[in-house]
């Protein structure tokens, strides 16, 4: 599923290794200049606390049984073909999340957030964002057309 992250030629590694406090400086640097932080990660996130991935998800002797991955069951239209499956499904992923316990990273990233992006200026944007998710909704999506929203503003 999806393509492999590449592994570093040889050069680069050396060049990793030589700079990295160098890289996490810079990084540093410009994570106090930022307006905004987006943070994109995939299930190898939430593996970390032991939460499956994709590939594991469904690994399940049901699933199995009918031939189903994920792929195959995170679908909506459980919903109104096999309920039991559907409910099944999200009810044990809501479980596996509410239950599991958050690594180190969570909190770390949270203690970025409260430090940095939580000022009245990020809550109006904030606001601001929930604003436009609750507008989209209402448009019907097959009227929906790919767009992409910056929202500016100062509080």
């Amino acid at each position: 599923m999806g393509i492999s992250p590449s592994k570093p030629s040889e050069e680069e590694l050396e060049t990793l290794k030589d700079d990295i406090d160098a890289c996490c400086h810079e990084v540093a640097e410009a994570l106090k200049r930022a307006d905004v932080l987006l943070l994109c990660a995939g299930a190898g996130f939430s593996a970390d606390s032991g939460l499956p991935t994709y590939e594991e998800i469904a690994n399940v002797k049901i699933y199995q049984d009918l031939g189903l991955k994920y792929d195959d069951i995170c679908r909506p239209e459980w919903m109104t073909h096999d309920p039991e499956i559907f409910y099944g499904f999200w009810g044990s992923c809501y479980n596996d999340y509410r239950d599991t316990q958050p690594h180190e990273g969570y909190s770390i990233l949270r203690s970025w957030r409260d430090a940095r992006f939580n000022t009245p200026t990020h809550r109006v944007s904030k606001l601001i964002r929930v604003s436009l998710e609750q507008e989209m909704a209402a448009i019907p999506s097959a009227e929906r057309k790919p767009e992409a929203y910056e929202v500016q503003g100062q509080a």
